[in-house]
C-alpha cells in the first residue's frame, strides 16, 4: 500500500511540474558554438538545428551577442555571407519554439529572438531601362533604396541614384553591395547611328564591374555577345551566358571577380542564378538533347571537352516559357517568371521541383524577379498596359508594395539598331543587394 501511495505522490508532483514550468525554457537543445563548415549558409543552419530556416536571424542574432564578450566569435555582418572556419552561436531550440510574431524571449545566451514574421523590406534595387528623353537616349543603371522609396516618391528620388555610366543594363549588385556588375554596350559603330548625338557611352562593349561611383572599372575583356551577370554569395566569382561562339546556342560561362580564370561550364543555358552554396546554379536551358526544356539545376565547375554534362544536375520543371530564374539567398526554393496562365506572372518552385505555387496573377506584366537578402521578399517590373513601375512582393504574396514608377523609361527601343539589336524586357534583368 506504501508503495502505491509513494507512486501517486510522485506521479502528482510530475504532473505538477509539467503544468508550472516555463514553457520559454523548454529543454531540447541547449545553445552551443559551431565552426562553419565549407556550403555552409544561415537558412540550412537554422533548419537543421532550430528545425525553421526563417529562424536564421536567430543564429545572426545569438552570434553578435556571444561576440560582445568573446572575441573567437565574429559578428554575421551579411547573413548571405559565411566563411569556412567562422565561429558562431546556435542559439538553444527552446527560443525559438516560443518565439511569437508580437514579443520575444530571452533563451540561455541572453540575446532578444527577432521574430519570424515579414519585416519591413531593406537594402537596394539596381534596375535598367532605356531612357528616351533627346539629351540622354541611352541604357542607364539606376539604384533606389527600397525603405526611402516606401516612404514616398519624394524620399525616393531624394536618395536615388543613377549611375554615372551611360549605355550599361543588366546590371547585378555584389553581395554586400558595393559594386555592381553590368553589359557595356560600348559607344556607337557609325557616326549614322541615331544614338551617335545621344549621353556619352561607356566605351566598353562587354561585361565588367564597378564601385557604384564608377572610380574603379574590372572589364573581363569578353565578347560583346556575354550578357547576364550574377555575383556567387561569397562575392568572388560570377556567372554569365553567352552566345559569342556564333552558332546560335547560348551558354554558361564562369569567372573570377577579379577577371581572371574564365571557363566554360560547356553547357547550354541562359540566365544563371547561384545557389546560397557557392556551387550550384539555376538556369533557363535543356537537357543534353536540346529536349526537356525549362529550368534546370548544375554544378557551378567547369569540366573538360569530354565530360561535357557531367555537370548538370536535374531539372526543376519542364516548362519551355519558364524564364529568369533567382534561387533565394536563404532556401532551396527558386522565383522566375512564366506566361503559362495567359499573362506573364511569377511563381515559386522548391529546387528539387515540388511545391510550384503561383505568386501573381494580373492580366498585365510581372518579370524579372529578384530575392531580397533575407529571402522574405522579391522585387520584380510590372508593367500595367501604360507605365512600367518596380514592386515588390512578400514571399507568401500577401503583401504586394510600390517602390519605382518609371519617369519615362522604357524597355523596347524605338529602333533596333546596331549594336543592340531588338530588345525588349525579357533581355534585361534586376537585382537586389545590401
Amino acid at each position: 500500500m506504501r508503495t502505491k501511495s509513494t507512486f501517486w505522490l510522485a506521479l502528482v508532483w510530475l504532473v505538477g511540474l509539467m503544468i508550472f514550468v516555463s514553457p520559454g525554457y523548454a529543454q531540447e537543445r541547449k545553445g552551443e558554438a559551431y565552426i562553419v563548415q565549407h556550403n555552409d549558409y544561415l537558412w540550412k543552419l537554422a533548419e537543421k538545428y532550430l528545425g525553421d530556416g526563417n529562424a536564421y536571424s536567430q543564429i545572426v542574432a545569438a552570434t553578435a551577442a556571444k561576440a560582445a564578450t568573446d572575441s573567437s566569435f565574429v559578428p554575421i555582418v551579411d547573413p548571405n555571407l559565411l566563411y569556412p572556419g567562422q565561429k558562431i552561436w546556435i542559439p538553444a531550440v527552446s527560443t525559438i519554439l516560443v518565439t511569437s510574431p508580437t514579443e520575444t524571449t530571452t533563451g540561455q545566451e541572453n540575446t532578444p529572438a527577432a521574430s519570424v514574421t515579414t519585416s519591413d523590406p531593406t537594402g537596394h534595387i539596381a534596375f535598367s531601362f532605356w531612357n528616351n528623353s533627346p539629351t540622354r537616349c541611352t541604357y542607364e543603371v539606376n539604384i533606389v533604396s527600397v525603405p526611402d522609396c516606401l516612404q514616398g516618391a519624394t524620399q525616393c528620388q531624394a536618395t536615388r541614384r543613377i549611375m554615372s555610366l551611360n549605355n550599361i543594363s543588366e546590371p547585378a549588385l555584389s553581395p554586400d553591395g558595393s559594386r555592381l556588375a553590368f553589359r557595356g554596350w560600348g559607344e556607337p559603330s557609325s557616326p549614322d547611328s541615331p544614338f551617335s548625338d545621344c549621353a556619352p557611352a561607356h566605351p566598353h562593349r562587354f561585361l565588367g564591374h564597378t564601385t557604384l561611383d564608377a572610380t574603379e572599372f574590372t572589364g573581363f575583356d569578353g565578347f560583346w555577345e556575354d550578357a547576364h551577370p550574377d555575383w556567387s554569395p561569397d562575392g568572388n566569382r560570377i556567372l554569365f551566358d553567352s552566345g559569342r561562339n556564333g552558332d546560335g546556342i547560348i551558354r554558361l560561362m564562369l569567372i573570377n571577380a577579379d577577371g581572371s580564370g574564365e571557363e566554360e561550364l560547356r553547357l547550354a543555358g541562359q540566365q544563371p542564378s547561384w545557389a546560397p552554396d557557392n556551387q550550384r546554379l539555376v538556369c533557363r536551358g535543356c537537357d543534353l538533347t536540346g529536349n526537356r526544356c525549362g529550368l534546370w539545376l548544375a554544378m557551378a565547375a567547369p569540366v573538360k571537352s569530354w565530360e561535357v554534362g557531367h555537370n548538370l544536375i536535374a531539372p526543376v520543371i519542364e516548362e519551355p516559357e519558364a524564364a529568369q530564374p533567382d534561387w533565394s539567398p536563404m532556401a532551396d526554393e527558386i522565383v522566375y517568371q512564366s506566361p503559362v496562365s495567359g499573362s506573364w506572372d511569377l511563381y515559386l518552385i522548391n529546387a528539387d521541383g515540388s511545391d510550384r505555387r503561383q505568386l501573381t496573377n494580373s492580366p498585365g506584366v510581372e518579370g524579372l524577379p529578384s530575392w531580397s537578402p533575407d529571402g522574405r521578399w522579391i522585387a520584380y517590373v510590372n508593367h500595367d498596359g501604360q507605365n512600367w513601375s518596380l514592386r515588390v512582393i512578400s514571399r507568401n504574396g500577401t503583401d504586394d508594395r510600390l517602390i519605382f514608377v518609371y519617369d519615362g523609361g522604357m524597355y523596347a527601343l524605338p529602333k533596333a539598331v546596331e549594336p543592340y539589336g531588338q530588345r525588349d524586357w525579357l533581355n534585361e534583368q534586376i537585382s537586389w543587394s545590401q
